[in-house]
């Protein structure tokens, strides 16, 4: 059987990461690479778990959206807020007073 071994370097930051790691790899007798490997592996499995819920969950509000079920309510209540609400996030421009064009040079060119 050949298998294909991948190489991955692991640089520690926390020097008592990589002692413990010496330290309880002994006490099992594996290797450091063996039992950062199981560790790793254990761990991936969960997140993975965790990302293909979030995945499965944004798939399913996809599936669930029927936009011709709604569009003319949706455009309907879009163009009555345009109209009738205040937006939260209407800009102005703000300039600083030395910044002003006193001499209307701005304004001349404008016209």
């Amino acid at each position: 059987m050949n298998e294909t071994v991948t190489k991955f370097t692991l640089r520690f930051h926390n020097r008592r990461t990589h002692d413990l790691l010496g330290l309880v790899a002994d006490q099992f007798g594996v290797s450091k690479n063996q039992l950062a490997e199981q560790m790793l592996e254990r761990e991936l499995e969960a997140a993975a778990l965790l990302v293909e819920r979030d995945l499965d969950d944004a798939l399913q509000l996809l599936k669930g959206y029927r936009g011709d079920e709604r569009l003319g309510q949706d455009i309907q209540a879009f163009a009555e807020a345009e109209v009738n609400e205040t937006d939260p996030l209407r800009s102005r421009m703000a300039e600083p007073a030395e910044l002003r064009d006193v001499f209307g040079v701005a304004e001349a060119f404008s016209r």
